[in-house]
C-alpha cells in the first residue's frame, strides 16, 4: 500500500464520486486544499521506489472535471496514448525480465506482483487480487522422442499443457498414421492403432479459421484416440521452419486422459513419409511431466469509480497468463500493457465517467478461460449491473473493430457510443461469435461483449510459439489500440443509456442456437457444465 500524504490526498481526488455526481464545490474545495498544502506534504514524503520496468507517465494535461462527454475528451485520450508512455518498457520487462507466464508458475506469480504495481503508477483507484482454484498444477519435464528405426534420428517435440506423464520409463512403441484424426483416419489404422503411438497431421496455421478449427477438431480426436486404446498423440506443428508451440485440448484445467505432444513439423513429415513408403517406424518417448493437485491462482483487478452510478461498471481485460516456450509479447503480453496504460490515459485526462470502469488482468485463459469464468462466478451478483466486457487478447494487429458475438440488439447503440473512434479505423462491428477468449464466460452470462477484431499481421505463425517474443511487437501500432481501448471503455461507461441489458438464460439459449455456439460447447465437452448451471447464467 503507498501510504505518504501526497497519495492520500491523490486518492481523495479520484474518489470524486463521494462527492456526488456533478456537484463541484466539495471537490473543488478539496483540490485547492491540496494544492494549498502540496509544499508541506511534498517536504515530508520520501520516494517511491518504482517497480523495475516502470517510468514516470507523462502528466496528464486534461483538466479536473467530473463531467466532460466522450466527444470532448477523446482527442485528448488519443493523444496521450500516442506520446511517450511507460507502455514499452512495462511490455519488455514483463516479457523479457519475467518472461512466459504460464498458469501457477513462478513467472505467472511474479507477473501478478508487477501488474499490480504497474496498475498502481497508473492512478487508478483501487488494486487487488482475487484468488480462484484450478483442478490442477502442471509444467512439463524434459521431453525426449527419438526415432529408432528404420532410422535413428532425434525428434524435436514439446509437451501438450496439461498433458500426463508418460510411464516410467517412457514409451517405446511403433508410430502409426492415422491423417488429419477424423473417423476415416482410425478406420484406416483399425486394430494397429492400439498400444501405438498415432500421428496426427496438420494445415499450416494461416487465418483465424485455421485456428478456430484447429480447436474444435481436436477435442474429437482425443476421444477417437482414446477409444483405439492408443499410447499417446504426436500432433505435426502447424508452423513450418521446426518451430514449437504449445495448446492445450482440455477447457477445464484437468489432467488430460492421453499423453501428447506437438512435433516439429518437418520431423513429422519426416516420419510420415518413412510409414508411406511402408516402412514401420518405432520411436523412444519420454515425457516426465511434473503434475501437482489443486492449485491457487490470482486475478489482478483495479478501478475507476463511476460519478453518477458507480455500482454499474464496463470490465476491460487482457489474460496476464502465456505459454511458456517463448515470452509470451504477442499472446497477450502486448493486450496488458494495452490494459494498464487505457487505465493510465482514463485517469491522466482528469475525467469521470458515468459509470465505473474496472481493470481486470486475468489467468488461467490458456488452459480454459480459468479466470474469466471464476472472476464471472465470484461476481454473478453483480453482473446485472455490468454493462459491457471489452476484451484484447489477438496480438497487435490494428484493431478494425469488435465483435458483439450475436448481440444483434447491442449493435446500433454500439455504433453510436463509439463513433468517437471511428477516425482509428474502428468500423466493423460484427455479430460472429465463439468462445475463444476471455469475453466467453460473459456471453454465456448474458452480459454484452466486445471482442476486439483485429488484423492478423504476424500473430498467426507466433501463436503460443517460442518465436512468441518482445521483437515481434509493433509498439506503434499499441499505442494507438490503447487510444481504441481507452476511448471504448470512457465511452461505454458514459454514454447516457446502456447498449443493452444483461439476457436471460432463454435468451442466451436462443442466442447460442442462432450463433452456433451451442455446437461449439458440445464439441469441447462443456455442454453439461452449461446444463447444470456450472458454467454460464444459472437456470
Amino acid at each position: 500500500m503507498i501510504g505518504d500524504s501526497l497519495t492520500l490526498g491523490i486518492m481523495l481526488i479520484r474518489k470524486r464520486h463521494a462527492f456526488g455526481g456533478p456537484c463541484a464545490g466539495r471537490l473543488a474545495s478539496v483540490i485547492v486544499s491540496l494544492f494549498l498544502f502540496a509544499p508541506i506534504v511534498l517536504g515530508q514524503i520520501a520516494p517511491i521506489s518504482p517497480t523495475p520496468g516502470w517510468r514516470q507517465p507523462p502528466v496528464g494535461t486534461g483538466a479536473c472535471s467530473v463531467e466532460k462527454s466522450c466527444a470532448e475528451v477523446a482527442p485528448s485520450m488519443i493523444q496521450s496514448a500516442l506520446r511517450p508512455s511507460p507502455l514499452e518498457e512495462n511490455l519488455r520487462y514483463l516479457t523479457d525480465s519475467i518472461g512466459g507466464r504460464m498458469t501457477g508458475s513462478p513467472e505467472a506469480d511474479r507477473a501478478v506482483g508487477w501488474a499490480v504495481e504497474a496498475l498502481r503508477h497508473a492512478g487508478v483507484d483501487e488494486i487487488h487480487t482475487e484468488k480462484f482454484t484450478i483442478p490442477a498444477g502442471w509444467s512439463e519435464g524434459r521431453t525426449h522422442v527419438e526415432v529408432l528405426v528404420p532410422q535413428a534420428f532425434p525428434v524435436r517435440a514439446t509437451s501438450i499443457g496439461w498433458s500426463p506423464r508418460t510411464p516410467e520409463g517412457g514409451i517405446t512403441s511403433g508410430v502409426i498414421d492415422v491423417g488429419e484424426g477424423d473417423d476415416a483416419g482410425f478406420a484406416k489404422a483399425g486394430d494397429a492403432a492400439k498400444g501405438a503411438i498415432v500421428l496426427v497431421h496438420t494445415k499450416v496455421l494461416v487465418t483465424w479459421e485455421d485456428l478456430d478449427n484447429e480447436y474444435v477438431v481436436d477435442r474429437a480426436i482425443i476421444e477417437r484416440a482414446a477409444k483405439a486404446g492408443v499410447a499417446a498423440v504426436f500432433w505435426m506443428s502447424t508452423r513450418p521452419n521446426l518451430l514449437l508451440y504449445r495448446h492445450t485440448t482440455t477447457v477445464d484445467g484437468q489432467i488430460e486422459s492421453i499423453p501428447q505432444a506437438v512435433v516439429a513439423r518437418e520431423d513429422a513429415e519426416r516420419i510420415a513419409r518413412f510409414l508411406a513408403s511402408g516402412q514401420k517406424v518405432r520411436v523412444r518417448f519420454e515425457m516426465p511431466n511434473h503434475i501437482s493437485g489443486p492449485a491457487e491462482f490470482e486475478n489482478v483487478v483495479a478501478e475507476i469509480r463511476g460519478r453518477e452510478k458507480p455500482d454499474e461498471f464496463v470490465l476491460l481485460g487482457a489474460h496476464l497468463d502465456s505459454w511458456d516456450l517463448g515470452t509470451g509479447a504477442l499472446d497477450n503480453g502486448c493486450n496488458v500493457a494495452l490494459v494498464i496504460d487505457a487505465a493510465r490515459v482514463i485517469h491522466a485526462s482528469g475525467v469521470i465517467p458515468r459509470r465505473s470502469i474496472r481493470f481486470v488482468l486475468f489467468t488461467g485463459e490458456e488452459q480454459g478461460m480459468l479466470g474469466s469464468w471464476a472472476w464471472a462466478r465470484m461476481h454473478r451478483a453483480e453482473l446485472d449491473r455490468m454493462v459491457a466486457a471489452v476484451i484484447f487478447d489477438s496480438g497487435t494487429g490494428p484493431v478494425t473493430g469488435y465483435s458483439l458475438s450475436g448481440r444483434k440488439d447491442t449493435l446500433a447503440a454500439v455504433r453510436e457510443v463509439l463513433e468517437p473512434v471511428k477516425s482509428l479505423g474502428v468500423k466493423d462491428f460484427t455479430l460472429d461469435a465463439a468462445l475463444d477468449t476471455d469475453h466467453a464466460d460473459f456471453l454465456l452470462e448474458g452480459v454484452p461483449t466486445l471482442e476486439a477484431n483485429q488484423e492478423v499481421t504476424n500473430y498467426m505463425v507466433n501463436y503460443h510459439a517460442a518465436s512468441d517474443t518482445f521483437d515481434k511487437v509493433d509498439i506503434g501500432q499499441v499505442k494507438t489500440n490503447v487510444a481504441i481501448a481507452a476511448v471504448s471503455a470512457y465511452a461505454l461507461a458514459d454514454a447516457p443509456a446502456r447498449i443493452g441489458l444483461r439476457q436471460s438464460r432463454a435468451e442466451i439459449e436462443q442466442l447460442m442456437k442462432d450463433t452456433g455456439i451451442d455446437n461449439e460447447i458440445k464439441l469441447e465437452g462443456q455442454w453439461s457444465a452449461w446444463e447444470k448451471g456450472e458454467r454460464g447464467r444459472q437456470p
